[in-house]
């Protein structure tokens, strides 16, 4: 019976060119080395004089505090500079939780090799295959870069392999799997499979297309993810109170977005009290986050509910949402659930759950459903925008309907600025931010807030150009930049 060094070098693609006899050799050298999540395996710059091969879990490698890629295909080789002088280790490595590693000494490899020539060949030409697929993963990383699209490279690297790879080798349907949301899971099922099972070129070439596809995963798990958010909230059981199925909701958001790049600030401004106005601005939503049912659950939303707003009051905010049109069940069935307040824009269908249906019904309805809310000391989250933006045009013209919503409650709530941006962008590849600005009553902003032309002309002549600026703040906030 084969002892398992011999098991994890024999399964190795790395090592497959060797005899059973090299191949029993190198496991008597060989030693099993387990690390914790964090721990540094080896540093950039230290003596190589190790070989190591994963046997589990994932190792990170950075070069000068950067991260390069992550390794987490067993039988993969690290530390190739230990066989090349100046015998230095190019990349730090840590391990990415639990890790296993199989340790090969450099001595013994090179006594071995000196002994045995043939040996000795097969351990450099599998180390320049190492090189070579480095330098070409860092091409294809580069036109990833260019054109912000993995898919073009991936296409680059099966052109640059078609004399080699089969015609009927699935790799070729690789491109097209990813053009597509739902079929991108495909695409990560089909190289896993032919990393394990194809023939040596269908094998290097799935593994080098994994290594460029990192960002894509995480794009794939942050997708199903929102997923189960939004199935969560329509599928609540019908006895579950909306109150329920909010805090439900926002809790799964907030572990949704602390596997992201973010950075709040401004949170000593928040009010103390509960029953207050918040108002934020509304940015475009990115089309890479389109359900199949057509809907997109809008995230700087649904950040500020849940990162600012339920972290410091303990509660849900009431949030306003624009009333579903006919063609959007998804939307609809979505928000029914979470108990928000409808305002109406456009054509919708009156239905038997409205009770109002004339515009000045459904304002009135509007004012009385948020005034309830206000007095029972609930905050209400709105966008006064009533459309969206990209973070460089954000905001556009306010409508005076939140703020016209403060001078129907005594005592007059606080309104609560809360400007956002990049959350247009992929939040996988991007830092977001969200700012609280001073709070302030609408009565100290405007002389008589019952002349409509004197309030809109302070919401747009005054609070949206400063509002504007708060935005590039914002943007100033998550690139780490000084304001």
């Amino acid at each position: 019976m084969s002892k398992p060094a011999e098991r994890v070098l024999a399964s190795a693609p790395f090592f497959e060119q060797f005899s059973p006899e090299e191949i029993v050799q190198l496991a008597t050298w060989a030693k099993f080395v387990r690390y914790a999540g964090g721990a540094q395996i080896f540093a950039e710059g230290e003596p190589a004089t190790r070989l190591w091969v994963l046997v589990s879990g994932a190792v990170d490698l950075s070069y000068r505090a950067r991260t390069l890629h992550a390794v987490n295909h067993p039988g993969h080789p690290l530390g190739w500079s230990s066989l090349v002088e100046p015998y230095a280790y190019r990349a730090t490595a840590t391990a990415r939780g639990r890790t296993t590693l199989l340790m090969l000494p450099r001595d013994d490899l090179e006594r071995y090799a000196r002994e045995n020539p043939r040996f000795g060949v097969a351990l450099m030409r599998g180390v320049i295959g190492l090189i070579g697929d480095r330098i070409q993963t860092i091409r294809l990383r580069l036109i990833a870069r260019r054109y912000d699209d993995e898919a073009t490279a991936i296409r680059h690297l099966i052109h640059d392999n078609d004399d080699t790879l089969p015609l009927s080798s699935p790799l070729h349907k690789i491109a097209h799997y990813l053009e597509y949301r739902p079929t991108i899971d495909d695409a990560f099922h089909t190289l896993e499979k032919l990393r394990r099972h194809g023939d040596p070129t269908e094998r290097r070439v799935a593994e080098l297309c994994l290594d460029v596809l990192g960002n894509v995963r995480r794009e794939l798990d942050f997708y199903r993810r929102l997923q189960t958010i939004y199935s969560t909230v329509a599928d609540a059981p019908p006895e579950m109170d909306p109150e329920s199925v909010r805090r439900l909701s926002l809790e799964a958001f907030r572990e949704l977005f602390e596997d992201t790049h973010y950075r709040i600030a401004g949170r000593e401004l928040l009010p103390a009290e509960r029953g207050q106005i918040f108002i934020m601005n509304h940015l475009v939503n990115h089309p890479d986050n389109l359900l199949p049912n057509d809907f997109i659950l809008t995230l700087d939303t649904h950040f500020v509910a849940s990162m600012i707003l339920l972290e410091e009051y303990g509660e849900a905010p009431i949030r306003v949402v624009r009333k579903c049109r006919p063609d959007e069940y998804g939307h609809q069935k979505f928000y029914d659930r979470l108990g928000y307040i409808y305002t109406y824009a456009g054509y919708v269908d009156a239905d038997a759950a409205d009770s109002a249906t004339t515009s000045e019904d459904r304002r009135r309805f509007f004012f009385d459903s948020a005034v309830g809310y206000l007095v029972r000391g609930q905050n209400i989250l709105i966008c006064p925008e009533g459309t969206s933006a990209p973070t460089e045009q954000s905001p556009v013209r306010f409508r005076p309907g939140a703020f016209e919503l403060a001078m129907q409650v005594s005592p007059e709530p606080l309104i609560v600025p809360i400007a956002v941006a990049n959350f247009d962008r992929r939040l996988t590849r991007t830092t977001t931010a969200a700012a609280v600005h001073p709070p302030f009553r609408l009565s100290d902003c405007v002389t008589d807030p019952t002349d409509h032309q004197a309030l809109l002309k302070f919401l747009n002549d005054e609070l949206m150009p400063q509002f504007r600026t708060w935005v590039q703040e914002a943007v100033r906030l998550a690139a780490n930049e000084p304001g």
